[in-house]
């Protein structure tokens, strides 16, 4: 039987490096703090490899001190993490306008 995609999109982080502590943070939140699903070592292996992938791509991007949001695809059959792939979306913060206020 095939598992359900499931999807996770992080808000915007200042820094591609921030995303994907985020990321983490979710990861070891949601799979890796439960008790008795799945498998947690096999979790935090496929966890390591796509983090360790996301980390290479930013960096030989140039991006890793861009904004950025992450969204990973993934399944969870059986409680253990699966990633299938995550799609890094890449910002650039720049100022529109300033606006001087004084008060009255």
């Amino acid at each position: 039987m095939s598992e359900k995609v499931k999807i996770w999109r992080s808000k915007i982080s200042p820094t591609c490096r921030g995303a994907i502590f985020r990321a983490k943070r979710w990861f070891y939140a949601t799979f890796y703090a439960k008790t008795s699903t799945g498998d947690k070592e096999k979790s935090k292996e496929n966890w390591a490899r796509l983090a360790r992938a996301m980390v290479e791509v930013s960096n030989k991007e140039g991006v890793s001190d861009k904004a950025a949001r992450i969204t990973i695809y993934y399944t969870d059959e059986g409680g253990t993490f699966n990633p299938i792939r995550a799609e890094i979306e890449v910002y650039e913060i720049k100022p529109v306008k300033t606006l001087e206020v004084k008060p009255e």
